[in-house]
Parts: structure tokens; sequence; C-alpha cells
């Protein structure tokens, strides 16, 4: 495993590294990441601060919340079904996002994404995603 407990050598979408997010620590049912907040990622300028994009913070709850999926399901491919994010204050500093999985049934499951500033801990979104966990046509890939 790689320090943030993903599989070594476990591809990471280049994604990722495109808007800057870092997942920082897996376990299943459970992740964490960051996102740096700054002009890749900014909508434009109140007064001096970057604001983060909603799409941006969006990418930030989805990464986590499949990782917590995966993770929970050895580390399965577990696509996104459905994303809602509930956006409560602009995003003005680097963000961090905690992830935990409510449900992990045979064919989908269920996490809820808390999405903070990194420094004061303000809620800037919660987010529920449903991720493809198996069942069906075109089910989860459990191959690592």
């Amino acid at each position: 495993m790689d320090a943030d407990g993903i599989p070594e050598g476990f591809p990471r979408p280049p994604y990722y590294e495109t808007i800057g997010i870092e997942i920082t620590t897996v376990e299943p049912g459970h992740a964490t990441g960051r996102l740096p907040v700054g002009e890749a990622v900014s909508v434009g300028w109140t007064g001096t601060d970057h604001v983060a994009h909603g799409g941006a913070v969006a990418s930030l709850a989805d990464s986590v919340g499949y990782w917590a999926v995966s993770a929970a399901n050895d580390f399965a491919t577990t696509p996104t079904i459905d994303l809602r994010v509930d956006y409560l204050a602009p995003a003005t500093a680097d963000l961090r996002a905690t992830a935990t999985t409510t449900r992990n049934g045979a064919s989908v499951g269920t996490v809820d994404v808390e999405v903070v500033t990194e420094d004061a801990g303000d809620l800037v979104a919660t987010a529920r995603g449903v991720f493809k966990t198996g069942g069906g046509g075109g089910g989860a890939d459990r191959s690592v």
C-alpha cells in the first residue's frame, strides 16, 4: 500500500493532477483528500482571494467518495451513479474532504461527504454520492 492507503501501483486519474486533488487517506468505507484553492480552480476574485469553481469542489467530493466505496469493495472499480452537492459557503481557502460510506450493498454504495476549509474547518459543502458496487450487466470489476 502507498502511504495514503491505495494499493501500490493502482492508477490515479490524471484529472487529479490537472486540478490538484490529493487523496490523503483511504480505508474501507472511509477516505480523505485535499484540494488547493488557487488560480487553476478559481472562478474569479474576491478581493485578493481565489474562489473555487463549484465543479472543482464537486470533483473533490466525488473523488473521496469513490475511494471510500472502492476500498470497501476490495478496490473494485465503483463508478459514480449520482452525486448531489449542497454548496454552503464560497471556497476561498484550501479544502479538505472526508467521505464515509453509509451503505455498501451488493449493487450500490452510498457515501456522505463533508468539504471544509483546511485551515479553519469551516463547512463549505456537503455531498451524497451513490456508486455502483456490482450487480447487473456492466457491474463493478472486482479485480485490482
